[in-house]
């Protein structure tokens, strides 16, 4: 569904050349959840950023269903809910979603917004502006917009970041909803909603994989403690890197 075949990306920041990315490939199946996880600067960012066609790469390829990225109707074929969402906030939460929908030259009957408005638990608030919302309806409302066009791809970054424990797990409630209805590229600092959403896992660091495969495969290192697991991982590699000088 979608693959991601040797991608490379630099960047020049104060005179210093920033490789960001060094040859990540990685193939997620349809309806496949898939985490890509990492320390910060790891490269997550460029990641989802190139698959998004927001940057150029140096090189490699991505493609979902074997379109390139960077033709235009390939991305009607992604929804991204980020980390940090920016919308009008003057506007109601379902004239937005309208507008969102004309975007996309998609038509959706008013029953079936009804019902994504009650998938996020919003459906109290469809006429309230934005304004209005807390940051966990934000979110919430970050989730509607990248679901609403129904994609084939759905990217959610970061989503539960500065919410409150009972915003997390509304967040990851309606996450766990959409598994298997979908392919879910899944982005988190907390790995035990990595845990609950995710079937497969990349491990990034210094823009390479260091570690690819099922999340029961990782947890089988160090006693299943997948907080331990990456510790260790993300060290080793640190030292690798400092003894080899790469």
């Amino acid at each position: 569904m979608l693959q991601v075949k040797e991608i490379y990306k630099t960047y020049k920041k104060r005179g210093q050349i920033i490789k960001a990315v060094k040859g990540l490939s990685f193939e997620i199946k349809e309806k496949e959840s898939f985490a890509l996880i990492g320390p910060n600067g790891a490269g997550k960012t460029t990641t989802i950023k190139a698959i998004l066609n927001l940057i150029d790469l140096d090189k490699g390829q991505i493609t979902i269903d074997g379109q390139d990225v960077s033709y235009y109707e390939t991305r009607k074929l992604i929804g991204y809910a980020p980390e940090i969402p920016y919308y009008p906030t003057h506007i109601p939460a379902i004239k937005l979603l309208q507008i969102y929908l004309e975007l996309y030259e998609k038509k959706i009957e008013k029953e079936k917004i009804e019902y994504y408005f009650q998938l996020v638990k919003l459906e109290n608030f469809m006429n309230t502006t934005l304004s209005n919302y807390s940051k966990g309806m934000q979110q919430r409302f970050s989730i509607l917009q990248a679901i609403i066009t129904e994609p084939k791809l759905l990217i959610l970054d970061e989503l539960t970041s500065g919410l409150d424990p009972i915003g997390q797990y509304e967040i990851i409630e309606i996450v766990k909803n959409l598994k298997n209805k979908t392919t879910i590229l899944f982005t988190s600092h907390n790995l035990a909603e990595i845990e609950q959403i995710c079937d497969n896992v990349m491990v990034i660091n210094k823009g390479r994989s260091i570690f690819y495969g099922s999340i029961s495969e990782l947890k089988s290192q160090s006693n299943g403690d997948l907080y331990k697991i990456f510790f260790e991982l993300i060290t080793q590699d640190n030292q690798k890197i400092n003894q080899e000088g790469f």
